[in-house]
């Protein structure tokens, strides 16, 4: 007697399906806020199953180069940054291409299905839905977030001089509020750089596609790589940090309890997309800038002729 190949209870055929699943996953899990806590489900999805959970910074090990490509993009477009906290500003330069240690994810699970199966050139490739519930949730200008923000933006491009660092932080009082820790000492700083694997943000609605997307972030940390005491003269002492990417690309325990990979078939990609069209998930309302609503049209216009 033939035994039938059982199905993988996470393989997705249909938005019925991924409805039912999603929704279990909710009832499962309580997301909650209030002013000093929260916890919400996230989603992010990605068409090829075989690319791992990292930022592009991470991917394509730039790590080293982080604070490099900020302050040239800056230098080259300076009008485009006068505005917004660095928060702001990073997700501006994630949005136009440039690695970041940001990762898109989104409140919204079905926003993730669409991604799993929209890109045209991984059709023939099984695509990923990630879900990971109750993630703590920060808002981007807690504190945790602007001290991680200040460290990229000012300090990423050389060894991090601790001391300077230290008095820097302790005087900006845009760091400090009354529901996070107060940072004083070279512990409370190194806590917080060294020891979050990745933050889920929650940020501002600053531009249309964030808002459309229902889209939220993953701010993804580090690790120390060295530390050094000067011998020199001039900073005879002095701490200096180095650090490298933290590591856990696809690891289930990393991401916390309850964390899944929901499988999509190539061949089911067409007809999902088909289905999420029908309920108002489609191109056209994911990506509001223009070009994208002529890319629509086009495609639209284009099949009806077929």
């Amino acid at each position: 007697m033939r035994h039938m190949k059982m199905k993988d209870p996470n393989t997705i055929e249909s938005l019925s399906n991924f409805i039912q699943k999603t929704t279990e996953l909710s009832t499962g899990t309580k997301s909650y806020r209030s002013l000093s806590v929260s916890s919400m489900n996230f989603f992010r999805g990605q068409a090829n199953s075989s690319w791992v959970l990292e930022p592009k910074l991470y991917r394509e090990n730039l790590f080293q180069k982080e604070g490099v490509l900020i302050s040239e993009l800056m230098r080259v477009s300076p009008s485009e940054f006068r505005d917004g906290d660095y928060f702001d500003k990073l997700v501006k330069m994630q949005h136009y291409g440039l690695p970041t240690r940001l990762l898109d994810t989104t409140l919204n699970p079905l926003i993730a299905l669409f991604f799993a199966c929209y890109d045209k050139s991984q059709r023939d490739a099984d695509g990923s839905v990630y879900c990971f519930p109750q993630q703590p949730v920060f808002m981007q200008n807690n504190t945790f977030i602007s001290l991680v923000l200040k460290y990229i933006f000012e300090y990423s491009e050389f060894p991090l001089d601790i001391q300077n660092f230290r008095e820097n932080v302790t005087k900006d009082t845009n760091l400090h509020s009354a529901h996070t820790m107060k940072i004083q000492t070279d512990k409370d700083i190194l806590h917080i750089l060294k020891n979050i694997g990745h933050m889920a943000v929650v940020p501002r609605l600053s531009n249309l596609r964030i808002t459309v997307q229902d889209g939220a972030f993953f701010l993804f940390g580090m690790i120390i790589k060295n530390e050094r005491v000067s011998n020199n003269p001039g900073t005879l002492g002095k701490k200096y940090y180095e650090f490298e990417r933290i590591k856990f690309a696809n690891n289930t325990k990393a991401f916390g309890k309850g964390f899944e990979i929901m499988t999509v078939p190539a061949e089911y990609k067409t007809k999902i997309l088909d289905e999420l069209s029908s309920v108002g998930v489609s191109s056209n309302r994911i990506f509001p800038e223009l070009e994208h609503q002529a890319a629509f049209v086009t495609d639209k216009i284009r099949n009806e002729k077929k």
